[in-house]
């Protein structure tokens, strides 16, 4: 209704009244400046834990990334070379909103099994990527689409499957095979 007008139909008034005015628009939602909190501590104190009790000393290789960032890692293969890594511009990745991590194991590099991590990374709450191909990707999205992540949604806070791996990450001790049976975790 901004900018209709309105008649005051009493006699004594014959003056016009403005239309109440729209809201303005909400403000953008600022981007993220580093990985979230929650989920930084879910892949520290459960997946990459978890991981090395199964024998894996998985490395982070990319985290957050600024959408300048991303888009480096968009162009490569495209105008840049190399081969193509992502199909996210910047913007368009979770990496920009903290909620990803990209791993790969210290001395086997991407000859691990795929299907044992991302078992341990539902355990711990952390979601596989579905795109064929990608992996070492895993993030936190809550069933969020990244247009929700544009318009300033997050998912769901993250809990540790058991308080004994947040025990174990405080003091800086390593999980265990009867940690993980204390804690109720399937077999991987």
């Amino acid at each position: 209704m901004a900018g209709a007008l309105f008649w005051d139909i009493r006699p004594d008034k014959a003056s016009v009244i403005p239309a109440p005015t729209d809201p303005p628009p909400a403000a953008p939602v600022p981007l993220p400046s580093a990985m979230n909190g929650n989920f930084e501590t879910q892949i520290s104190a459960c997946f990459i834990p978890v991981a090395a009790v199964y024998g894996y000393e998985l490395r982070i290789t990319s985290g957050f990334r600024t959408v300048e960032e991303q888009d480096q890692v968009y162009q490569q293969g495209r105008t840049v070379n190399g081969h193509i890594v992502t199909e996210a511009p910047g913007g368009k990745s979770i990496h920009n909103y903290g909620f990803a991590v990209d791993v790969v194991d210290r001395s086997r590099g991407y000859e691990i099994n795929w299907l044992r991590l991302r078992g341990i990374a539902r355990f711990c709450g952390v979601e596989e990527n579905d795109e064929v191909g990608d992996w070492p990707h895993f993030e936190h999205r809550g069933a969020l689409e990244i247009e929700a992540f544009e318009a300033g949604a997050r998912p769901p806070t993250l809990i540790l499957p058991c308080g004994l791996m947040a025990d174990r990450a405080a003091a800086g001790e390593p999980l265990t095979l009867q940690d993980l049976k204390e804690c109720g975790a399937p077999e991987f």
